[in-house]
């Protein structure tokens, strides 16, 4: 059986990926306790590129990354 992470919060963005979107994602990060897992959906094409690079950066740990049948996409994100 596949073990099933369920995120303690998420975050849903329409924005293209910028600054204001990676400070907002960050304070959500901080107010989880440690191993807290954030769920992020974004709409941005290039999120796929930019969020790795970002969470490898902060030294979270990213435990999924998943294109949705709706063109978003998703990660899973442990502090």
């Amino acid at each position: 059986m596949d073990n099933v992470v369920i995120a303690d919060e998420s975050f849903n963005s329409n924005l293209e990926i910028c600054y204001e979107v990676l400070l907002y994602l960050s304070s959500k990060l901080a107010k989880l306790p440690p191993g807290g897992v954030l769920e992020f959906v974004t709409s941005d094409p290039e999120a796929g590129e930019k969020i790795p690079e970002w969470v490898e950066q902060r030294d979270y740990q990213l435990l999924e990354q998943d294109d949705l049948p709706d063109g978003r996409h998703r990660f899973l994100i442990r502090k």
